[in-house]
């Protein structure tokens, strides 16, 4: 959703989704041919590929084999490559995840097509510094980017601070190691209630989300009703989830769940809520919904 908005708004770009049989492993280059393929055939010319690894929203890792797959597609049609690493330190666990930046797996031979971004907005809870980076070996994108980036520069005191951070291994590591363990209990927290409503949900290993199916809950199987599950969630319950409309997902009923933007407290009452929204939509079906059905959701 926020690509969307981001390269539409700021750069003028039009987004091109990639649907793939596995969204969890990757879209093979038959499946990135065929997005391309498709999106020519509307006018449209094809210049990037954006990844982004851990993914959004399904919060999974893709291996190093699928990301040089993805990268080889797009160096056969002379694209350049965008890897969003955003959520590369908020794994579920230290050790055993499985992500690999794509700067270890090409060994950092980037070439003039490769650029890797990163910021500390999710890894450290720090969207107000408002502080992102590129890493790129082309010589005239940074030249470009360096006289652009003047309207948006970093203070000199923000530098400071965060070089102070970055080399005090003392401070980073046991940040990591509490951050990836709060992260891990409130997914944890989010995908037992999940499971206790019977609710489908992609396993993830990273980011700070889950990808959940509320599909077999819709009055209608259509962006529709995608849409009216969605307000009467937020309406009844006081719970935004995004839908997955808004994240190009063809199947209706698909909705991210932030399970880090609150606190667990605040987190298990949502879960709550929410579990009451599925027991009513299932005990009364949507033609009995109404104030007096749905009463008693937040107490």
């Amino acid at each position: 959703a926020g690509f969307d908005s981001d390269m539409k708004l700021l750069a003028g770009c039009v987004t091109v989704p990639v649907h793939s049989a596995d969204p969890s492993a990757g879209p093979t280059a038959e499946e990135l041919e065929e997005a391309a393929l498709a999106a020519e055939s509307r006018g449209l010319r094809i210049k990037i590929l954006l990844i982004t690894n851990p993914h959004n929203p399904l919060g999974t890792i893709y291996t190093p084999e699928s990301m040089k797959s993805m990268i080889d597609w797009a160096r056969s049609r002379n694209l350049h490559t965008i890897v969003d690493e955003i959520y590369a330190l908020s794994t579920h666990y230290d050790f055993g995840h499985g992500f690999e930046s794509v700067l270890r797996t090409l060994k950092n031979d980037l070439g003039n097509d490769i650029h890797h971004i990163w910021a500390l907005s999710k890894d450290f809870g720090s969207s107000g510094f408002r502080v992102g980076t590129l890493y790129t070996q082309n010589m005239r994108l940074l030249a470009s980017v360096a006289n652009l980036n003047i309207f948006s520069c970093v203070a000199h005191p923000m530098q400071m601070m965060l070089a102070e951070i970055f080399f005090d291994d003392n401070f980073i590591y046991p940040y990591l190691h509490e951050a990836r363990t709060k992260i891990r209990c409130s997914y944890e927290l989010c995908t037992k209630k999940l499971d206790d409503m019977v609710i489908p949900y992609v396993p993830a290993k990273a980011g700070i989300f889950v990808y959940a199916d509320f599909s077999s809950l819709l009055p209608e199987q259509t962006p529709e009703g995608e849409a009216r599950f969605a307000k009467l969630v937020l309406d009844s319950g006081r719970l935004i989830m995004t839908p997955g409309q808004a994240q190009h997902d063809r199947k209706p009923g698909m909705f991210r769940i932030c399970y880090c933007f609150v606190t667990p407290d605040v987190l298990q009452i949502a879960m709550e809520r929410l579990d009451k929204i599925v027991g009513k939509i299932r005990r009364w079906h949507w033609d009995n919904l109404n104030s007096e059905s749905l009463n008693g959701i937040i107490t």
